[in-house]
């Protein structure tokens, strides 16, 4: 604040010494400090707002930090919910190819590549299936084929053994051994 000389009579013509008596004279009014803040208040606000904006910025991060956290564990369930929706797809498809008559092996196989997409694997497996089917079928056949009764196969039919021989017998032999047939034909007519 700067003092208002001109209120002082003569001060231009007085001494220093007479100038420091005069201002130590004159009364001065207490500064209006209304709407100033002291400095120790104004300090501790000024730290204060430091503090906070640290803290803001602490919180920023850690708010990414988190945001970041959720993404991931986001992702994770994501993850999760695919391989859960690909197992469901690959045992429902397991149990049709079973119900068809694949192995339990080659149906969960058939499966996986099917889920996958992977057609040609589906399909190569698909003629292991048939081709397999074909054995077990061929091997149940063969059992089921009954035993030619026992016997000699060499023995032959001689005159005397075809002329017993009824007509229907004569017939079936004829159909079923033609050489024979022409054999002991020729002999008869002998």
């Amino acid at each position: 604040m700067k003092i208002d000389f001109s209120s002082i009579e003569g001060y231009e013509n007085m001494t220093a010494e007479e100038k420091l008596a005069a201002l130590e004279a004159m009364d001065i009014p207490e500064p209006d400090y209304t709407g100033w803040v002291k400095k120790d208040v104004a300090d501790k606000y000024a730290s204060e707002a430091a503090g906070y904006k640290k803290q803001l910025r602490e919180k920023m991060s850690q708010d990414e930090q988190e945001a970041a956290q959720l993404k991931e564990e986001l992702a994770a369930v994501k993850t999760e919910v695919e391989s859960l929706r690909q197992e469901k797809a690959e045992t429902e498809l397991t149990k049709r190819w079973m119900g068809i008559g694949y192995s339990e092996e080659l149906a969960t196989a058939t499966a996986k590549a099917s889920a996958s997409g992977d057609m040609d694997t589906v399909f190569k497996n698909h003629a292991k299936f048939l081709a397999d089917r074909e054995k077990e079928l061929k091997s149940e056949l063969l059992k089921k084929t009954p035993t030619p009764p026992a016997g000699d196969g060499d023995k032959k039919i001689t005159k005397e053994d075809f002329s017993k021989m009824s007509l229907a017998e004569k017939q079936k032999f004829a159909t079923e051994n033609p050489e024979a047939y022409k054999e002991i034909y020729s002999h008869k007519e002998e």
